[in-house]
């Protein structure tokens, strides 16, 4: 008897993606189901991953409870009240391969709105279980990382002339 698979070419899955990665899955490629045990073997629960514009200070707080504990200062917020700056915030990644701190709602505000203007409603991926703090926070968006890319050669190309210049 001939099976029906031994006919079909094989076919190969993409890499795991961002997603995947976050969650913890590992995937057998030829299937693309979930391998037991996962990645490490445990999932990512709190894993978020969403819309900019669904992205709120009050989830940020809630969704890294590690951070947003040492209140540094407090200031006028947008919501028009008192609120506070944390010390011991989350850092959100600019395409630029800086970051910012965003310490309250004003400076998540800030960058939603410098992030929207130039690249749109991105997807963002909130990962709490990250074990850098630069691996947190993700953008998932092909022109922020063609930006974040052309910015890295940039420098790359800088760090170079300065490094053979006399």
């Amino acid at each position: 008897m001939i099976k029906l698979k031994s006919l079909l070419p094989e076919q190969q899955l993409p890499d795991a993606s961002m997603t995947d990665l976050a969650q913890g899955l590992n995937r057998d490629p030829m299937t693309g189901n979930p391998m037991p045990g996962g990645a490490g073997g445990t999932v990512n629960l709190n894993y978020k991953e969403l819309p900019l514009d669904q992205l709120k200070f009050d989830l940020l707080v809630k969704t890294f409870p590690k951070n947003y504990n040492q209140v540094h200062f407090t200031r006028m917020q947008p919501d028009g009240k008192e609120g506070p700056y944390y010390k011991d915030a989350v850092t959100f990644p600019n395409p630029n391969d800086t970051s910012t701190v965003i310490g309250d709602m004003e400076s998540l505000e800030d960058w939603k709105d410098k992030t929207k203007r130039r690249f749109g409603n991105v997807k963002i991926i909130l990962n709490p279980e990250a074990d850098v703090h630069w691996e947190k926070v993700k953008i998932e968006d092909d022109k922020f990382d063609q930006d974040k890319q052309d910015a890295d050669s940039a420098k790359m190309d800088m760090l170079k002339q300065w490094g053979t210049s006399e």
